[in-house]
Formats: structure tokens, C-alpha cells, sequence
């Protein structure tokens, strides 16, 4: 009885290794590998250094309050439609290379007028907000 109770925690255990790998540690790898990737794109590090140099600015003018959170919100929006826009270009770029597409073009442009939304979306949003905190509504 020993010995069954000690085999099946030893198989428990190597279940549980594995599935921790798996679904925890190899996504993570995945991921931290993107974000290395996107610190050499120009793009990405100049939205995300307006970003970090926003946020100050938005704490002192609005403090920690609704406001706060919906402007790191749209900034965290924006830097996830950066990673998106890069991820199409490169996926297209791979396709379609020395060729040249209609289509290719177009998801290109398509990807890159998400990325205009997103940040005419902030600056709507940070425009409506300073009008509020003006108005004090």
C-alpha cells in the first residue's frame, strides 16, 4: 500500500511539473522573447517613452483618481496595437518578400491605421479629461 501511495504521488508530481512548464513557464518565455524583440522597434520606444513621461504629468494634474487609470489604460491599448502593427509587418514582410502585393500593402496600412486610432483615441480621451478636471465636472 506504501508503495502505491508513493508511485502515484511521484506520477501527481511529474503531472504537475510538466503542466506548470508547459502552460506557465513556456508562455511566459514566449513573451518576455516579444517584448525583447520590441525594444529594438523605434516605434514602440518612443510611445513608450511618451508614456512613461505622461504619467507623471497625469498624476500631478489628475492624482490617483479614475482619470489615472483610463489614461494607463489607453497608453497599455496603444503599445498592444504597436505589438499587433509589428507582428502583421513582419508576418507580411515574410510572405511576400521581393514581391510586391496589393494586399500585402493594404494589411500593412490597415495595421498602421489602428495604431493613428489608437492614438488619436488618446488624445481624445486625454483632451476630454482635461476638460473635466478644468470644468470640474
Amino acid at each position: 500500500m506504501k508503495i502505491i501511495i508513493k508511485r502515484f504521488f511521484r506520477r501527481m508530481w511529474k503531472i504537475i511539473i510538466v503542466t506548470f512548464w508547459r502552460y506557465i513557464v513556456n508562455p511566459v518565455s514566449y513573451s518576455i522573447s516579444g517584448m525583447r524583440f520590441m525594444r529594438h522597434e523605434r516605434a514602440y520606444r518612443v510611445e513608450l517613452v511618451c508614456g512613461i513621461l505622461a504619467w507623471p504629468i497625469c498624476c500631478y494634474f489628475f492624482g490617483f483618481t479614475w482619470k489615472l487609470m483610463v489614461v494607463t489604460i489607453e497608453f497599455m491599448i496603444l503599445l498592444l496595437t504597436e505589438c499587433l502593427n509589428t507582428a502583421i509587418e513582419a508576418v507580411v514582410d515574410y510572405v511576400a518578400k521581393n514581391k510586391k502585393f496589393y494586399l500585402a500593402k493594404k494589411s500593412k496600412d490597415i495595421a498602421s491605421a489602428a495604431v493613428s486610432i489608437a492614438l488619436f483615441n488618446i488624445c481624445t480621451t486625454m483632451i476630454f479629461l482635461i476638460f473635466f478636471q478644468i470644468t470640474g465636472k
